[in-house]
């Protein structure tokens, strides 16, 4: 990477966090850490807002193809799932009960599996590509359920609290104490770490590059870029972190199925976040997961046909809100920036 561009990606850094939208993040970033003490948060609180953290970071990298690549992915619960059942299995089959070890397992699991099913579904684009995806994802699928020596079938594999540092906290603690203390904060530690990662790789000659491909193809064929392995690339890094929210979804769930974290419905709902929360926006899949949490929440508890809900919502926001979240959120500061000025221009 050259001066001149290290010195423009610096200047982008730091134009960033003193933009209202930059500073916006710090305050979220603050109350995040301050959540589990807050008054009114109890333990259901802290375990939804584990739940958003988690589905966020997979939102963002499912992301990484559909709004910076182009490519619509249906296989993103192979990545999510497969590195889930990496740290289940390696839970039931061996000693080792370290988070710090668990975590990178799941990881390099989600980036093989990245490697084989992205390399096979780059060569082919649109729909082709989306369904190549799924028709791997769903192999995985059958795998985990027909190997059910070994996996546990429909059952699943459970995932005891592992360690942290050697320490068992639950033994400590009780679940309560891990929860609030330990385990939402690996979930955040992650989630930060994850978005900063994705959002350095998003600004760079990288994810122009990327960008370049999504706008026209074959004008980047053109101009000498290797379109395939790009995209092989851009899946490569897409899966890793997506299997980072498998392994903390596995972590806080304590338990993973195929039809919790491999059906291809899972990849759906990926999907889903990401266009609720704007696929043009890179922070927009974040308030995308948090947005479709909340609201599967309340919708399941308000009705058996919590299905039908989220398909209205997904429905309206395709028809009447194609930006999502984050386009709502724009008009919104952008009305209020207006507003700002004419007050000015009136004094």
């Amino acid at each position: 990477m050259s001066q001149d561009t290290d010195t423009t990606f610096t200047n982008s850094l730091r134009q960033g966090v003193t933009t209202p939208t930059g500073l916006a993040t710090a305050v979220l970033v603050v109350v995040a850490v301050a959540l589990p003490y807050l008054p009114t948060t109890g333990q259901f609180e802290v375990f939804l807002a584990a739940q958003i953290l988690a589905f966020a970071i997979a939102a963002v990298a499912f992301n990484v193809l559909l709004g910076y690549t182009g490519l619509l992915s249906f296989g993103h619960a192979a990545f999510f799932g497969g590195a889930a059942y990496a740290v289940g299995l390696v839970l039931k089959f061996t000693a080792i009960r370290e988070m710090l070890v668990l975590i990178p397992i799941g990881i390099v699991a989600a980036a093989i599996l990245a490697v084989i099913i992205g390399y096979i579904s780059v060569r082919h684009t649109e729909v082709y590509y989306a369904l190549l995806m799924l028709a791997l994802s769903f192999l995985l699928y059958v795998a985990m359920l027909k190997l059910y020596t070994y996996t546990g079938g429909t059952d699943g594999v459970p995932i005891p609290s592992p360690t942290v540092g050697g320490v068992d906290y639950i033994a400590a603690w009780g679940y309560a104490g891990y929860l609030q203390g330990i385990l939402y904060y690996v979930i955040l530690g992650s989630f930060l770490v994850s978005i900063l990662l994705m959002w350095v790789f998003m600004n760079s000659p990288f994810g122009l590059t990327l960008k370049t491909i999504r706008d026209s193809p074959d004008r980047a064929q053109a101009i000498g870029i290797p379109v395939v392995r790009y995209r092989w690339y851009a899946t490569i890094v897409s899966g890793v972190f997506t299997g980072v929210g498998g392994v903390m979804y596995a972590f806080l769930n304590g338990h993973v199925t195929p039809d919790t974290v491999l059906h291809w419905s899972r990849s759906g709902e990926l999907a889903f976040m990401a266009v609720l929360g704007g696929v043009g926006s890179f922070f927009g899949p974040i308030a995308g997961a948090g947005a479709f949490i909340l609201l599967r929440s309340e919708a399941q508890q308000l009705t058996e046909y919590w299905h039908f809900v989220m398909g209205l919502v997904l429905f309206l926001i395709i028809v009447f809100e194609p930006e999502g979240v984050a386009g709502i959120a724009k008009r919104i500061y952008g009305r209020g920036a207006e507003i700002v000025d004419d007050q000015r221009g009136d004094r």
